[in-house]
């Protein structure tokens, strides 16, 4: 009978004890990637869980996470938190094994109503979750990434994309000195879209549109596709180019 009893009571005990060593050394991957555009960084924070059993994420707030982004001196130009407001109540997100949960925050590169500089940035993202599957999480998981941030681009600004699937209005001003603007579109490894121009000559900026439409089996199940605006010089070199992101799976 006492031999049955203490092969029950390892039995109930093992799964605690794996459990709780699970929680020590992270179950999961918290990661922050930041992408610049032109003119807005994009910034993706990505949950995943690696273990074989779900993980339930409580946070104290609809507040889930926190990204600061700080420059090469160490000065705060931005907080995902500043200037809203969060409901106080708990929350729960659950995350199935081998599933993830992503939020996208942006940022514009103003900082106290200025674009920040062209340059190196650190970007630091903190998960706010205060238990994991009933247990107290001690630490608060972080992450961080450096991007580049691009200075204004003088030919090109203000581009707003919409529809999707291989069908896309792009509107944007432009100011082309060259006389022409060209663009193309692509997926980071082959050509969607070869290469068409647009004669547009002006010292101010100007409205334009473009429509886009592309086969939809060419659009990558994973992947970004992306057109590019851009000027040529006199010896038909690129400059000024600017990218515009169409659509990301």
């Amino acid at each position: 009978m006492l031999r049955l009893l203490a092969a029950a009571v390892i039995i109930l005990t093992m799964p605690m004890q794996s459990f709780e060593a699970s929680v020590k050394e992270m179950p999961f991957d918290f990661n922050v990637k930041p992408q610049a555009g032109q003119e807005t960084l994009k910034i993706d924070l990505l949950l995943r869980n690696k273990a074989n059993y779900p993980l339930s994420f409580e946070f104290g707030s609809s507040q889930f996470y926190e990204v600061e982004i700080f420059t090469q001196k160490g000065e705060k130009v931005y907080s995902s938190s500043e200037g809203k407001a969060f409901l106080q109540a708990i929350q729960t997100i659950a995350v199935n094994p081998d599933d993830s949960k992503v939020w996208e925050e942006q940022w514009d590169y103003r900082h106290k109503g200025k674009r920040v500089q062209e340059g190196e940035y650190i970007v630091k993202a903190r998960l706010l979750a205060s238990n994991l599957n009933g247990k107290k999480l001690e630490t608060k998981p972080e992450s961080e990434a450096s991007v580049y941030i691009p200075g204004p681009n003088p030919s090109f600004s203000q581009a707003k994309v919409s529809g999707g699937n291989g069908e896309y209005i792009i509107l944007f001003k432009a100011r082309p000195k060259s006389g022409k603007l060209w663009y193309t579109v692509e997926d980071g490894h082959n050509e969607l879209q070869s290469e068409k121009s647009i004669v547009a000559s002006s010292n101010d900026w100007k409205s334009f549109r473009i429509k886009i439409s592309l086969p939809s089996e060419n659009i990558p199940e994973n992947g970004t596709v992306v057109l590019h605006l851009y000027e040529k010089d006199e010896d038909g070199d690129i400059m000024n180019s600017y990218p515009v992101i169409l659509e990301s799976n």
